[in-house]
């Protein structure tokens, strides 16, 4: 299982110029299988608090969680989720060796960088500057992650041809989705087919790629819109030789 985040980013890392062509780089945290239903919650928990939601790839649907406590805190989500994951591995064989303890408490705190990592407010990024902005998060099988690669790099080559402005974004995006059906409608093909994996049958393979694909569809246009939304008030707003204030 992986969750997705598309952002903005500069190859440096660091932000890159308004009229720059800028280029998309996709973040991914694999969730082990094996404990996948205990720590899910704890990753939604940390999304919660951020006030962003986490959506599964297969059906769309939010992944359940605790509600985060005061300040945000999800410490005690965490030690549910670690009790849990604990018990799913009991007796069983885990990669390389690693004890149970080890391989739970890894998982977790890969979580936290993951969540860390997460695009800052623009409202602390750098006036002058392509925003760093986060797409809707979702869930994805791993089989179909190789599929959803070459559907997402199609999308990024394309935006990446000429210059982002706040005057083009919406276009440029919207174009990506156009020019790139024909990579999408054969990536979702074998997305579909290397479903067979997971054991399901066509009608679930190709209900989960389609939703997946979907997801996909949208965390891109949500992506554009808001890198629109940042561009035009830092060109227009009360802002505009000043921070910002997050768009909505």
């Amino acid at each position: 299982m992986l969750i997705l985040l598309a952002a903005l980013f500069a190859s440096s890392g660091q932000q890159t110029e308004v009229g720059s062509r800028a280029p998309l780089r996709t973040q991914s945290l694999h969730t082990p299988d094996q404990i996948s239903p205990a720590v899910l919650p704890y990753l939604a928990c940390l999304y919660a608090a951020r006030g962003l939601p986490l959506l599964r790839g297969i059906d769309g649907r939010p992944i359940s969680t605790g509600e985060p406590g005061a300040g945000g805190d999800c410490s005690t989500v965490r030690e549910s989720a670690r009790e849990q994951a604990l018990k799913l591995i009991d007796g069983k064989q885990l990669p390389d060796n690693v004890s149970p303890e080890t391989f739970v408490e890894n998982t977790l705190s890969e979580m936290d960088s993951y969540v860390a990592s997460v695009p800052p407010p623009i409202s602390e990024q750098t006036p002058g500057h392509l925003p760093l902005v986060e797409a809707t998060q979702f869930m994805m099988e791993d089989e179909v992650l190789p599929a959803y690669t070459k559907y997402s790099t199609c999308l990024r080559d394309k935006v990446k041809e000429s210059p982002i402005t706040a005057a083009n974004v919406a276009a440029k995006f919207s174009d990506a989705l156009a020019t790139c059906r024909g990579v999408r409608a054969s990536a979702l093909k074998e997305a579909s087919e290397a479903l067979v994996k997971k054991g399901w049958d066509e009608t679930a393979r190709q209900r989960a790629a389609d939703s997946t694909f979907a997801r996909a569809d949208e965390s891109w246009t949500t992506m554009g819109r808001r890198i629109h939304d940042a561009l035009l008030q830092r060109e227009t707003g009360p802002n505009a030789h000043g921070h910002l204030n997050k768009p909505k």
